[in-house]
């Protein structure tokens, strides 16, 4: 039993080490994105309030989803950060839809794809941008 209790918790903790892993492995961020994009142009072309709700609530799935994800240390204060400003222009959105304000939210939307601009060219800069900064 003493031989056998070692091999037993190494075994349990290479495991749960493994599955950890495996999680992490499984958020595609790449998917995720054109998911969150083809919300975004669902939620833009929507002409009423309730298909435009459906589509900015799985937007904000998935921007939930991201945030729980693992992400490369160098850029991930850069992804918290934008998760972090997308989460207050989706949750005024989301404010104009519940007040029945489509117009309002249509602009609120706006922002959400300011935000998607800003963030794609800070983590993705330009070669000229590298450059001459």
């Amino acid at each position: 039993m003493k031989k056998t209790l070692p091999i037993l918790l190494g075994l349990a903790l290479s495991s749960v080490t493994l599955s950890t892993n495996v999680m992490a492995e499984d958020f595609d961020m790449t998917q995720t994105m054109k998911k969150m994009g083809f919300e975004f142009r669902q939620a833009a072309k929507a002409e009423d309030i309730e298909t435009m709700q459906e589509a900015m609530t799985n937007l904000s799935a998935l921007i939930q989803r991201s945030k729980q994800a693992e992400h490369p240390e160098e850029r991930e204060e850069l992804y918290m950060e934008g998760f972090k400003k997308l989460t207050l222009a989706i949750d005024n959105v989301e404010e104009q839809l519940e007040n029945g304000e489509l117009e309002l939210a249509q602009e609120a939307l706006r922002e959400v794809d300011d935000l998607r601009i800003e963030f794609h060219d800070r983590r993705n800069p330009s070669i000229w941008k590298r450059l001459f900064g």
